[in-house]
């Protein structure tokens, strides 16, 4: 009986209509990794794609490309047979396929090709598994590695690759993990630790000054919201480290909304300002709001010429 053939597959994207569909918006990143044997095969398959339109600013802060940056890479239409062959006939890995097929989907139907991904393959939805084997747990795939012990470190955007890489091992270490003993101590039940290949490393995605700024700009009000308890004591901040622990506000007595706002406000402006210097990115924080100013006056007159 031929060997089962996997393929954990992400995409990333200009961004998303309001109703969840692709509408106007195109791919750029797909990234591939092949399962054999339940081991990693280390064939990959990484394109990164010009998708012929802007990317939307809430897409760019999660995955930090922009069109500008993409402009010099194939259109899908150049690419989209190499994705066809490294796929067809494989058990096709995606968390959360409705979103991913339903991009592909298009782009194969603008480039003449009637046929879907799940013809192609057979698809399986990694979020509706992982609702089925960890019951009770949030399934994003964060969540995931940090409840299957599967290093996410290198994770700070997200790229297409990486994301592959990260479930094909949580698709591993959920449903058994791993069996062949290249890869360090056999896990056979759920839940338990996924042991990642000794010397083996995850790619490592290229963060320039203004994108690491964004980032800290997105993460600090993230942060504050999130609840923490560390060494006993409750904080906010996140789960990625303590570089980003603040104080847990509570409004004082006889404070109003508005000034307790205001004390929130300040403190997420202290926090940034000391990420900022710590790295030395005030210039390319200031660099990060000038090109999203251009980038919102840009849309707007895209948006004027299309009254």
């Amino acid at each position: 009986m031929a060997e089962e053939r996997l393929v954990a597959l992400d995409t990333e994207t200009t961004g998303r209509g309001d109703d969840g569909t692709p509408g106007e918006h195109r791919i750029i990143e797909v990234g591939c990794v092949e399962i054999m044997g339940r081991k990693i095969t280390g064939n990959k398959l990484q394109l990164y794609i010009n998708p012929e339109r802007e990317v939307d600013k809430e897409a760019q802060e999660v995955h930090g490309m922009s069109w500008d940056s993409l402009r010099g890479c194939p259109k899908f239409a150049e690419v989209g047979q190499q994705i066809i062959d490294f796929i067809r006939g494989s058990k096709l890995l995606i968390h959360n396929a409705r979103f991913d097929t339903s991009f592909l989907d298009k782009e194969w139907l603008l480039m003449g090709i009637t046929e879907q991904t799940a013809q192609m393959a057979e698809v399986v939805d990694t979020v509706s598994l992982a609702m089925k084997l960890l019951p009770g747990h949030q399934v994003n795939l964060d969540n995931l590695c940090k409840l299957l012990a599967v290093d996410r470190s290198a994770r700070t955007l997200h790229g297409a690759l990486l994301d592959a890489q990260l479930l094909a091992e949580v698709y591993l270490a959920m449903t058994g993990g791993q069996t062949s003993m290249d890869f360090g101590e056999t896990k056979t039940v759920a839940g338990q630790s996924w042991v990642r290949p000794q010397g083996y490393t995850l790619p490592k995605i290229e963060v320039g000054p203004q994108d690491l700024s964004a980032h800290y700009h997105q993460m600090v009000p993230l942060s504050q919201a999130h609840c923490i308890e560390r060494e006993g004591v409750k904080l906010c901040g996140s789960d990625w480290g303590p570089e980003f622990d603040m104080e847990q506000l509570t409004a004082q007595e006889g404070e109003d909304k508005g000034a307790f706002k205001a004390r929130q406000k300040a403190q997420r402006e202290q926090k940034l300002q000391e990420l900022l210097h710590s790295h030395g990115l005030e210039s390319a924080y200031q660099d990060y709001l000038a090109a999203e100013k251009e980038a919102d006056r840009r849309w707007e007159e895209r948006l004027g010429a299309g009254a």
